[in-house]
């Protein structure tokens, strides 16, 4: 059997970050919800509730932001 120092070195380490993340990752797309529906994002931000990945797909598209690019 292991002595008790040695058993305390076997375990795995915890780690608290103390630092927050100030910008937050966004990309435009369209993924699944932990227990049902669909998330539209969006680069600048925005997101949006969306029944289906095609209605999703539709309001990145029409999104302000987009129509503003011209794209």
């Amino acid at each position: 059997m292991a002595s008790e120092e040695e058993s305390v070195g076997s375990r795995p380490h915890l780690y608290v970050v103390r630092e927050q993340v100030m910008d937050a990752v966004t990309v435009t797309d369209v993924y699944p919800v932990l227990g049902g529906g669909w998330r539209a994002s969006c680069e600048c931000g925005a997101t949006q509730s969306a029944g289906s990945p095609s209605e999703g797909w539709d309001w990145v598209l029409d999104h302000l932001c987009r129509r503003g690019r011209g794209g």
